[in-house]
């Protein structure tokens, strides 16, 4: 449920994406960070900025000393205003407001009047405050460039799959049905053997923006399909099309390899965890990577499909897929 904290008050998304620079270069402080990103009122605009990138994820605070998230860390990495400004829709999408707004975007193609009245709705405090929310709120889509405006309509411009994907809670398990025992109770790997999966390292992982893109990607290919897409705090990304079951798990590789290994070790491994803590061993295993593997690497496909029945795609371009005539076989209908 969201409360009208969820709803930035810092009226320029790029000043909140400096938010994330200003920490990383050691001012903490509202005063600080609002004198870092040229503003003067005595930290109050500071504290709206700084609590407009705590709503989007890069940032945590405790006593008006702010610290970044791993989301904050890669944001302060990118060298160029376009750059910084793309992986801020990626932080938009993912915020609860901002993700059911363009749910709604995508599904009706509004009038700017028509998402006011959506917005005025969906503003859990008072109507005069939702109309001054509203124009921060629209000025962000627009300027993370995820709005496109023709014909008196507003049309989603991109990322589409993350817009579509939706979040579950694991306890109902991959097809609805509850499980016997809750995934977040199990207990860490011991002397007894129990399973469980790491959720901190897993958040880590998906503050990659390459992790991210391909999660993305896939979501608007299974959507483009009619299949609904979903994740839990576990699963990268998983399908349920009348009973069949495919589970992802999307790994970011680098152009020469040399990741390869370690990354693919550490897909198997989750895979088989996820598809026994979730109680469907007849789910499909599918590890996507944004790269082919090279000739001196086809072994890992043999591996992955004769010996592990896990199928490898792979995309170049973030919107296609491809895999090999074998890994087709075990996608099914899931296939490329």
């Amino acid at each position: 449920m969201v409360t009208t904290a969820d709803f930035p008050q810092a009226d320029r998304l790029e000043q909140v994406g400096k938010v994330a620079i200003a920490i990383a270069k050691g001012n903490r402080a509202d005063e600080e960070i609002e004198a870092f990103i040229g503003l003067d009122s005595a930290g109050r605009q500071g504290r709206y900025y700084r609590l407009a990138a705590e709503v989007l994820g890069l940032i945590s605070n405790q006593h008006n000393s702010a610290a970044l998230t791993p989301l904050g860390e890669e944001l302060a990495s990118i060298s160029t205003p376009a750059g910084r400004m793309d992986f801020l829709a990626r932080c938009l999408i993912d915020t609860p407001v901002f993700h059911e707004a363009l749910r709604y975007v995508h599904q009706h193609n509004p009038t700017d009047d028509q998402l006011k009245q959506w917005f005025c709705r969906f503003y859990p405090g008072a109507k005069t405050t939702a109309n001054r929310r509203f124009h921060t709120f629209i000025s962000y889509l627009r300027d993370a460039g995820l709005l496109q405006s023709s014909d008196s309509r507003n049309r989603l411009q991109k990322h589409a799959g993350s817009v579509v994907k939706q979040s579950a809670p694991s306890a109902r398990g991959l097809t609805g049905r509850r499980l016997k025992h809750s995934p977040t109770a199990l207990p860490t790997t011991g002397a007894q053997g129990s399973i469980r999966v790491d959720v901190d390292i897993q958040k880590r992982e998906r503050a990659n923006q390459i992790h991210w893109l391909l999660v993305d990607a896939k979501s608007s290919f299974l959507d483009d399909r009619g299949i609904e897409p979903y994740a839990n705090e576990h699963i990268d990304l998983y399908a349920n099309e009348q009973g069949d079951v495919i589970l992802y798990e999307m790994k970011s590789v680098d152009p020469e390899g040399m990741n390869l290994l370690s990354q693919i070790r550490k897909a198997v491994a989750q895979l088989y965890e996820y598809r026994y803590i979730y109680e469907k061993p007849d789910a499909r295993l599918c590890i996507v990577t944004n790269h082919g593997i090279a000739k001196k690497d086809e072994w890992l496909l043999d591996y992955l499909a004769r010996d592990r029945a896990i199928a490898y795609e792979w995309t170049a371009d973030f919107a296609n897929f491809e895999c090999r005539h074998d890994a087709a076989s075990l996608l099914g209908g899931f296939s490329p």
